[in-house]
Parts: structure tokens; C-alpha cells; sequence
């Protein structure tokens, strides 16, 4: 762990990882409202490299003389970031992306919302974090009002969920994004969150173009207009290198198992989302879903603080 996870233990570092977190929540449940507008009009490969590269695009005036200065660690170190960079940026997108054209809407966030449970578990085996039974309650909690609000009250769509091929496609990509979020933790200190993320993007936008380009030859393109310029630009910048800025650092900062309960708040802000900019109705279910979300958040995170 390099220097910067000290502030682990300095209440100030501890909520402003907080405030950090749910705001990766809320540009990704923005990416959530986006994608689900987009994703009959986008092939997947080709949404997945234009998201590296234009957020490479956006962060490498800030990013490209830290990478310069801190040259002799990279190289040194090209490995464990190239991982880093497949695994957050490359296998992640394309994965997800891919998937979400193969499943449902409800597997499809069921799936992602087991993301703070794999990070749990992934702590516990690769870094020796054990979880408490109040934590794991929140857990739990969490879980229960992810899946209150996605099966909108009627639990028989739960019981009756059916396996689609973009299930498993759709975990892997989950735990791909977990193990990124355990090992981004041993990035050597010489190297900033915005150099390390510069080069994550750039290896994301390398590797995913071949993908693309294959994608285009087989008559995939992306239609480039107003709306898809619009979507690549808000995912580009508020769910890629914002939310990736904002988690890194506060995975530095509380953990990565800590930080996953947080994502518990993307639906609260879906709902939100929706309900303000879709015209959808808020509902019962939503404030059951979002009362046992805060409560598990809450059991895991401030209860534990306190």
C-alpha cells in the first residue's frame, strides 16, 4: 500500500472519500440513464474504445508530463499498470458493453449491483480484509433494496429470472472492475492518480481499437451525429474520468471493500434520474429500495466510523 492510503485514519480523509464515492454513484447512474437511451444505436467494441480514447483525450494535457516526469517508475512498473489499464479500462467497457446487448434489464443491474459483495470477497482473499457481521448486514441491506428497486416491487420477477448469455459475459466484466479496485491499491507511490489513470486510458483506447475496427468490418459502425457525439462526450468525462478519479482516490483513502457499499447509491440515483428528466413515477418501491440502501451504507460505513 503506498503512501497516500494514510489518510485512512484521518476522519477528514474519511469523508471526503465519502463525499468522493457518492459522486462516482451519481455519474454512474448517470452512464446508466445514457447508456440505456443509446445502446440500440452504438455497437458495444466501438462505444467501449471511443469512451478510453476520449477520455484519454480530456485527461492527458493534465496527465501526459506527470506519466513524463515519473517516466523511470512507469517503466519499471509497465506491467502491473498495463494490468491496471485491461483491467479497468479494456475488459471492463467491453465486457459490460457487450453484455448489455445479450441480457436484461433486470439481470443486467442485478449483476452489477453484486459488485460491492466481489469486492468483499475479493479483499478477504487478496489483501486479507476480513468483513464484520454489521458489515456484512450492510451488505446485505444494500442488496435487498437494489433488488426491491429493479424488480419494482414484485418480487415473482426475481423467482423468475432466466439465464441469458450476457450473464456470465456481464459478471466477468464485474470482476474485472473488482480486481482493478484491489489492485489499483499497490500502485507505486511515484506515480499520481492522474498519471496512472492517463495511462489506463491509453492503454484502453489501444487495445479496444482493434476490437472496434473488427466491429466496423463487420458493417458496426457508429453513427456519428449530435446525439452519439452528446453520449461519448458525458461518458467520456463524468462516468470515465471523473468517477475513475474520484474512486481511485477513495479507495486510497477507506479501502476498496468500504468503497463498494457505495455503489449501492447508483439506483438511488437512477430513480432519481428518472424520475426528474424521464418523467417516471416515483413509487413505493423506490422508497423502500432507497431506505434499505441507506441503511445498509449506513451499517457498513458510518455506523463503523462512529
Amino acid at each position: 500500500m503506498n503512501k497516500a492510503a494514510t489518510s485512512r485514519t484521518s476522519p477528514p480523509g474519511v469523508m471526503a472519500a465519502y463525499l468522493m464515492l457518492t459522486g462516482t454513484a451519481l455519474f454512474w447512474a448517470g452512464n446508466t440513464i445514457v447508456g440505456r437511451a443509446v445502446i440500440d444505436d452504438l455497437p458495444p467494441l466501438g462505444f467501449a474504445f471511443w469512451r478510453s480514447f476520449g477520455a484519454f483525450l480530456l485527461i492527458a494535457p493534465f496527465g501526459l508530463p506527470r506519466v513524463w516526469r515519473a517516466r523511470d517508475a512507469a517503466i519499471a512498473h509497465w506491467k502491473l499498470l498495463t494490468l491496471l489499464g485491461l483491467l479497468g479500462m479494456t475488459a471492463f467497457s467491453a465486457l459490460v458493453f457487450v453484455a448489455l446487448h445479450h441480457t436484461t434489464g433486470v439481470n443486467g443491474s442485478l449483476i452489477q449491483g453484486s459488485l460491492p459483495v466481489t469486492l468483499v470477497v475479493l479483499s478477504w482473499i487478496i489483501l486479507g480484509n476480513r468483513i464484520s457481521r454489521r458489515q456484512a448486514v450492510g451488505v446485505a441491506l444494500g442488496f435487498a433494496g437494489l433488488a426491491t428497486i429493479v424488480a419494482r416491487g414484485d418480487f415473482s420477477v426475481l423467482t423468475g429470472l432466466t439465464f441469458n448469455v450476457g450473464d456470465p459475459v456481464l459478471w466477468l466484466g464485474v470482476f474485472c472492475h473488482g480486481l482493478f479496485s484491489i489492485l489499483v491499491t499497490r500502485r507505486p507511490a511515484e506515480i499520481d492518480l492522474v498519471a496512472l489513470l492517463t495511462i489506463g486510458f491509453f492503454v484502453g483506447a489501444v487495445t479496444t481499437l482493434p476490437l472496434h475496427i473488427w466491429e466496423m468490418s463487420n458493417g458496426q459502425m457508429i453513427p456519428f451525429n449530435s446525439v452519439s457525439i452528446m453520449a461519448i462526450a458525458f461518458i467520456a468525462l463524468f462516468p470515465s474520468v471523473l468517477a475513475q478519479l474520484f474512486w481511485v482516490e477513495a479507495i486510497q483513502r477507506v479501502g476498496p471493500a468500504t468503497a463498494g457499499y457505495f455503489i449501492y447509491l447508483t439506483p438511488v440515483f437512477g430513480t432519481l434520474m428518472a424520475v426528474i428528466l424521464l418523467g417516471e413515477i416515483f413509487a413505493w418501491f423506490h422508497g423502500v429500495g432507497i431506505m434499505l440502501i441507506f441503511g445498509g451504507v449506513y451499517l457498513a460505513t458510518v455506523a463503523k466510523s462512529k
